[in-house]
């Protein structure tokens, strides 16, 4: 399917999550067949990432969302690891260049607290910045980030506002669709 979804989460406790199991659960009940969501640390436990079967999928998809809780400042190490064997292969075979990357992050923290004299002293966009760069190295089109913290969700309801997040994961993927 043209517009097939890859969204990749990349959390090393998925079973004992609260925010992006939820977010799973509400993106899979949107998209059904049109998205592949595959969980890493499930798939690869082990960290042997089977490159060539990844490819495969990313071949076969328009659209590709990073989902992963933001721990030390950066992404998860399967993440790390699954990106720097999988797009390698694909940067040398140009295989990426006009696919769509979101990346969709859960933190401890509020996004005030991501600037310089906060807790974190840089932004999200500053930490994100491999990310970034491999999307343009690799000529993808790179649509930024969004950003949920437990502290957010815990103050105005779990359940309504993980509603609205995944809206927001939603209509930036429909951007792309159109």
């Amino acid at each position: 399917m043209k517009n097939k979804i890859l969204f990749l989460v990349a959390h090393p406790n998925i079973k004992n999550s609260i925010l992006n199991k939820k977010i799973i659960q509400n993106i899979h009940h949107k998209y059904k067949e049109n998205i592949i969501i595959r969980k890493l640390y499930n798939i690869y436990p082990d960290f042997k990432i089977k490159v060539e079967e990844e490819i495969r999928i990313i071949l076969n998809t328009k659209f590709i969302v990073f989902q992963f809780p933001f721990y030390w400042y950066s992404y998860p190490s399967l993440l790390k690891e699954w990106k720097d064997q999988v797009f390698t292969k694909l940067y040398k075979k140009k295989s990426l260049s006009g696919k769509h990357l979101l990346v969709s992050i859960t933190t401890g923290s509020e996004k005030k607290t991501f600037h310089a004299g906060e807790k974190n002293n840089f932004t999200i966009d500053e930490f994100l910045r491999p990310i970034q760069q491999t999307a343009h190295i690799c000529n993808m089109i790179y649509h930024g980030y969004v950003h949920i913290s437990i502290h957010r969700v815990k103050m105005n309801g779990k359940s309504c506002f993980l509603e609205n997040y995944t809206d927001k994961i939603i209509f930036r993927i429909n951007e792309w669709i159109q």
